[in-house]
């Protein structure tokens, strides 16, 4: 057994620190470090009490000061997990976006004498942010939607750049996705590597959304293909997970409907976007999706391509096309005798249905 420490992060009301304990639940040994939490217990510690929603609020050198004292008895604690051979995430922030700034919210020498096996950066859809910011007393009405894909995108570029720094895996990992995925990476691929056992494989399913999202029946079957895959024992990333494009639809057709505000429910939470802060928005998204699902690919050891349509697809072809050009592996499942030589040219090998995929994928010792 080898230990695991993973510096995890993401932007409030994304759903870190709920994903992190989701993990727990599965795998009871799993240790979580909330980086928050243990700010404001410090503080209480040394007799000083910050009320809520107020702590970047602080002077800067005080709020250095505080966190650096939490940091050491952090480091204390992580060298507890290394010691006991254990897995366990650092939870915490790498920027804030307060007061139309951005600040920093972590020290490079905790970070590079914690040096954590692993980074991931747990992001959710805009919108859900959106509503759970509105419903938290410190954030309300501080950030507009544009200002919210703003900040995701920073907590995820800085975290990559710790990762790419110290050269260690980098991971971005949708909130709505199956937790299993999260603890399958943790314990069973970077745990693995680390033991120098084999690891499990990670997939990326790339499939026309529209054309699946259109159909429920082929969205049946996707998701059935998608579940052949985990049970076979793959760590699958479903571009899916992550729908922000779904707020233009919802703009457009409140718009349609003489509104001028979507409603939007989250884990029980309501809220309204205006229509005009999503289209002004539209852009970022649009970019983010493709800038998204290309780390996503790269994550990834292998594509599988579910395509069950004749129909061209400009985003499978670019995910193929780049996928194979990013050396990996790009299999795909294909039910129809003729595909485009362009298809064909940048897939390694094509199959009529899943099972043909995972019998081939066993045989040659890939699982």
């Amino acid at each position: 057994m080898e230990s695991l420490i993973a510096f995890v992060t993401g932007v409030s009301g994304a759903g870190r620190l709920p994903l992190l304990r989701e993990i727990q639940a599965i795998n009871p040994s799993f240790r979580i470090i909330d980086i928050g939490s243990r700010m404001y217990k410090k503080s209480d510690d040394l007799g000083i009490s910050i009320p809520d929603g107020k702590i970047l609020d602080m002077d800067p050198l005080a709020l250095d000061y505080l966190r650096a004292a939490t940091f050491e008895d952090v480091l204390r604690e992580a060298e507890l997990i290394r010691t006991q051979r254990d897995v366990g995430a650092i939870s915490t922030h790498v920027c804030f976006r307060w007061k139309k700034h951005l600040i920093s919210a972590f020290n490079f020498h905790y970070v590079n004498t914690l040096n954590p096996d692993v980074y991931i950066n747990v992001l959710d859809n805009v919108h859900n942010i959106y509503v759970n910011l509105q419903h938290d007393k410190a954030w309300r009405d501080r950030l507009t939607l544009k200002e919210i894909l703003i900040w995701r995108d920073e907590e995820a570029f800085i975290t990559r750049m710790l990762a790419e720094y110290q050269k260690k895996p980098f991971y971005l990992f949708p909130r709505r996705e199956d937790p299993h995925m999260l603890e399958r990476i943790l314990f069973k691929v970077e745990r693995a590597k680390r033991a120098g056992e084999k690891p499990m494989p990670k997939a990326y399913l790339s499939y026309p959304i529209t054309h699946v999202k259109g159909s429920p029946e082929v969205m049946k079957a996707k998701d059935e293909t998608k579940q052949k895959l985990k049970d076979a024992g793959i760590v699958v990333f479903d571009p899916i997970s992550i729908e922000d494009s779904i707020l233009i639809d919802m703009a457009h057709d409140a718009a349609s409907k003489g509104k001028d505000k979507v409603e939007v429910e989250v884990d029980g939470k309501r809220g309204e976007i205006n229509i005009h802060e999503i289209m002004s928005a539209v852009g970022d998204i649009k970019d983010q999706i493709v800038v998204r699902d290309y780390q996503l690919i790269n994550q990834s050891d292998i594509i599988v391509v579910f395509y069950p349509t004749r129909m061209l697809s400009p985003g499978v072809l670019s995910e193929i096309k780049y996928g194979y050009t990013h050396n990996k592996e790009v299999y795909a499942i294909f039910p129809f005798e003729e595909a485009s030589p362009f298809f064909e040219y940048y897939t390694t090998k094509i199959f009529k249905d899943v099972d043909s995929l995972l019998d081939y994928l066993q045989e040659a010792e890939k699982l």
